[in-house]
């Protein structure tokens, strides 16, 4: 099935061990579950251009896309959360948004976020690089597939949906891609047995002009 059919899918990423345990060197805080908007640090943004190349040589990504998004994730013994389903909505702009059907519009960690329309979150697509192997017990991502076809879910219906789609638990090696789609809901529970978790995560996006600028389009 393809990501357009299922809204995920997992593949190697070619990448080397060098740049994998740079990234783990270099973009992670002790203490922390994540850092977001971290398009402008040097080594986030070359691994960026390098990903979307190597997607974009197999298929799976279009040439023309850019990253609009990057966020450090690491789920430890110190940090181990969880996440309950959802959809990823909320997206970094340039300016506090005011366009038609950008809405939600509200700053987080000083960066103006706005929920952009259906279009535009139909043309993004998440790139999860995986820095350490994932199992069932390391609070690994559960998805429903197709879910994404669905178009923005309302909260109250989503338990719903996850019951009549039902849900795949996505284990991975340590330099895989995870590639998903924005709107497919998600989840992840806590670490039975927690020890890094490291994820790039990196979101592109194809498409047309948009009517809020980016934060970052790398």
């Amino acid at each position: 099935m393809s990501l357009a059919t299922q809204g995920w899918m997992n593949v190697s990423s070619g990448l080397r061990e060098g740049l994998l345990e740079r990234l783990r060197n270099d973009i992670f805080q002790p203490g922390r579950a994540g850092s977001r908007c971290l398009l402008d640090h040097p080594l986030v943004r070359e691994s960026a251009i390098i990903v979307r190349d190597h997607l974009a040589t197999r298929g799976l990504l279009d040439a023309p896309s850019v990253a609009i998004q990057a966020i450090a994730f690491d789920k430890t013994p110190e940090v181990n959360w969880k996440v309950s389903w959802h959809q990823d909505l909320m997206f970094p702009f340039a300016r506090m948004a005011s366009a038609p059907d950008y809405t939600l519009a509200c700053e987080k960690d000083g960066i103006p976020f706005a929920r952009p329309p259906a279009g535009v979150l139909a043309d993004l697509t998440a790139v999860r690089l995986s820095l350490d192997p994932c199992d069932c017990e390391n609070g690994p991502l559960r998805v429903s597939t197709g879910t994404h076809r669905e178009g923005i879910i309302p909260a109250g219906q989503i338990m719903n949906r996850v019951a009549q789609a039902g849900e795949i638990t996505c284990t991975n090696k340590a330099g895989d891609l995870f590639l998903m789609k924005p709107l497919l809901l998600h989840a992840s529970s806590q670490a039975t047995s927690p020890g890094h978790r490291r994820i790039l995560h990196l979101v592109y996006h194809n498409g047309g002009p948009v009517a809020e600028p980016w934060h970052r389009a790398v």
